[in-house]
C-alpha cells in the first residue's frame, strides 16, 4: 500500500477479486489482481487467513456506497517518478531485473528491457564492473 498513509486508514480488504485457483496442500487461493496491484508488484496468491468472502453491498444499509470503487493506491497519473539508483539485481529466466530505488523512496523491480536507456543503468554497471547486462553476475554480492 501506499507509503505516507497512516495505516489505521488503509483498507483492511479489497476486492472482490476471481479465485483462479486454489492450492488445498498450502491452504492458500491465487487471485485474478487488478493490473494496479500487479504493477505494484502484489502477489496473487494467498493464504486463506488474509481473505475474507465478499458480502455485497446493501444498497438499503448504505445508499451510494460503490463496491466496485478501487482502492486510491496514491500514484498521481501526472506526476513523472524519476529513478534515484539502481541497487541490485537478479536473474529470473535468463532475463535481468533491475531493482529500481525511485525518487519518492519506493523500491520496485523492473525488467532490463524497460529501463535500458536510464543512465542510472549506466552507472550500475559501471560499478558492478560490466559494461553489459549479459555480464551481471548471477547472485549479486550482498
Amino acid at each position: 500500500m501506499p507509503k505516507g498513509r497512516a495505516k489505521k486508514l488503509v483498507p483492511k480488504y479489497i476486492g472482490p477479486y476471481k479465485i483462479v485457483e486454489a492450492h488445498p496442500e498450502t491452504s492458500s487461493y491465487t487471485l485474478e489482481l487488478s493490473a494496479d496491484l500487479v504493477e505494484r508488484g502484489v502477489h496473487p496468491t494467498f493464504h486463506v487467513d488474509l481473505l475474507r468472502r465478499h458480502e455485497p453491498n446493501d444498497d438499503a444499509l448504505f445508499p451510494h456506497r460503490d463496491s466496485r470503487a478501487y482502492y486510491d493506491m496514491g500514484v498521481d497519473e501526472e506526476q513523472e517518478w524519476l529513478v534515484d539508483e539502481i541497487v541490485g539485481h537478479r536473474w529470473v529466466d535468463g532475463a535481468v531485473q533491475l531493482h529500481v530505488r525511485w525518487t519518492h523512496g519506493d523500491t520496485t523491480w523492473k525488467w532490463y528491457r524497460d529501463c535500458s536507456e536510464l543512465s542510472a543503468v549506466d552507472e550500475y554497471f559501471r560499478l558492478q564492473g560490466v559494461k553489459h547486462w549479459r555480464s551481471l553476475p548471477r547472485k549479486p554480492e550482498d
